[in-house]
């Protein structure tokens, strides 16, 4: 004999029941809160009444109060994405001046460069006339410490670091023996002058280039050694004329020598007209 449900078709029911009704509250809880926690509230116009609230049409002045909401939650999102702005500004802005140039000055010129292309404040604090000074200061002498350049440490840097390679191919012509680079390298002018170790002047273009041929035909019959290090370059620029001193130390027995070279800037390409070399003194 089959035992009898122990559901009954009336608790079914009542079961069923209970489920729409839940149901249909849920449905009703959810509209009755879609302007409130589940809708963000829509932006009205601005009207044109003398009240704050900001609604469209709005007449009286307890309804404006409240739905004023609004207007007022548009005022703090203005303030609040100013703020968020200020606080996510560069720090380079926040920082002390003087801290600022110590920052960069342990930066090398590329990275310098670089710095000024990434926006308009580290294009600013790359182009402070400080932080130039320091990195010159750092790459080649703090013996100009008193020049005031007259377009800046900027120009003033970039200019020195281009006569120092123009300096530094001059030598690396003379590690070559190339007699038409050194040609095109000077001036072609009368007033050229080139001392060499041995003390001989030579004057006029044609003289000084001749006196070059020579020496690169000796130095090709074992005569003069072409090897040699060049140290502490110190390079002075003023408008279009450049005078550059180091020390040569070549691998001959009369040992280490002075070296005087004097540049000038002729339609945007530095030449040289005088280059004076002599032994150092022990």
């Amino acid at each position: 004999m089959d035992e009898p449900s122990p559901f009954s078709s009336c608790s079914l029911l009542i079961a069923a029941g209970a489920t729409a009704l839940c149901c249909i509250f849920a449905l009703w809880a959810l509209r009755s809160n879609a302007e409130g926690v589940f809708r963000r509230p829509r932006r009205k116009k601005l009207c044109g009444c003398s009240c704050s609230c900001g609604v469209a049409g709005s007449t009286g002045g307890g309804d404006c109060d409240a739905r004023g909401g609004d207007g007022d939650m548009a005022v703090r999102d203005n303030k609040v994405g100013t703020a968020e702005r200020q606080a996510g500004g560069s720090m380079m802005e926040q920082l002390v001046p003087e801290i600022t140039t110590h920052a960069l000055s342990y930066l090398d010129y590329t990275s310098l460069c670089r710095l000024s292309m990434t926006n308009s404040a580290m294009r600013r604090a790359a182009n402070d006339d400080g932080a130039w000074k320091a990195l010159y200061h750092k790459d080649f002498t703090v013996e100009q410490d008193t020049v005031n350049p007259s377009n800046g440490w900027k120009a003033y840097y970039a200019a020195t670091k281009a006569i120092v390679n123009v300096n530094a191919e001059f030598y690396n012509i003379i590690r070559e023996r190339s007699l038409p680079a050194m040609s095109r390298f000077w001036l072609n002018a009368d007033y050229v002058k080139c001392i060499h170790a041995s003390g001989e002047l030579f004057t006029g273009y044609s003289a000084v280039i001749d006196s070059w041929a020579l020496l690169f035909n000796w130095g090709q019959g074992g005569g003069q050694g072409i090897d040699f290090q060049i140290r502490d370059v110190r390079a002075r620029i003023l408008g279009d004329v450049a005078w550059v001193t180091m020390n040569a130390y070549v691998d001959i027995d009369s040992g280490p020598f002075h070296v005087t070279n004097i540049y000038e800037l002729h339609d945007g390409r530095w030449h040289m007209v005088h280059h004076h070399s002599s032994v150092m003194l022990h």
